[in-house]
């Protein structure tokens, strides 16, 4: 067991060292990051009393990134609560293809995502529909409607 504990020391170091924070995505997602900003994810952290933000059972739902950095700053659930940590998929040059993005790590989120933190175990009395709830917290459309279309699309359309 003691040979062990480096090695979770250094996994942990690692999954704190993939996070790039909520403002790298926004250089590409503007409108997502705008949607997300709005959003009671944002401001998860908020709904914490000061000794709740002390608890790891509260902050692996209300502030997992943060958590997963060790950082005392708590702010909420972002990007890459539900993405995955970004240093890897992040460059735009990885971005751009969607098959080498989900190589580098790049989460797409599944109902099963959102039960992580709003299945059984979430002290809220509210049932949850992870499906409707997708729905609502929908901030992909918006954002893919907003990009330029690719130079591919484009060379394809002209006659």
């Amino acid at each position: 067991m003691k040979r062990l504990v480096p090695l979770l020391l250094v996994a942990k170091a690692a999954l704190a060292s993939d996070l790039v924070g909520p403002a790298s995505c926004r250089t590409c997602h503007a409108e997502a990051y705008r949607i997300w900003a709005a959003s009671p994810h944002a401001r998860a952290a908020q709904a914490l009393t000061p000794e709740q933000r002390q608890k790891p059972l509260c902050l692996q739902c209300h502030s997992r990134d943060e958590q997963r950095a060790g950082q005392a700053d708590v702010q909420g659930v972002s990007c890459e609560t539900c993405h995955g940590g970004g240093r890897w998929y992040q460059p735009a040059v990885v971005m751009r293809d969607k098959e080498l993005s989900r190589l580098f790590g790049l989460v797409d989120p599944t109902p099963q995502t959102c039960l992580v933190c709003h299945g059984a175990q979430s002290p809220s009395l509210r049932p949850f529909d992870a499906r409707e709830a997708m729905q609502r917290i929908d901030h992909w459309t918006a954002d893919r409607a907003a990009r330029k279309p690719k130079l591919s699309t484009w060379l394809k359309e002209r006659p």
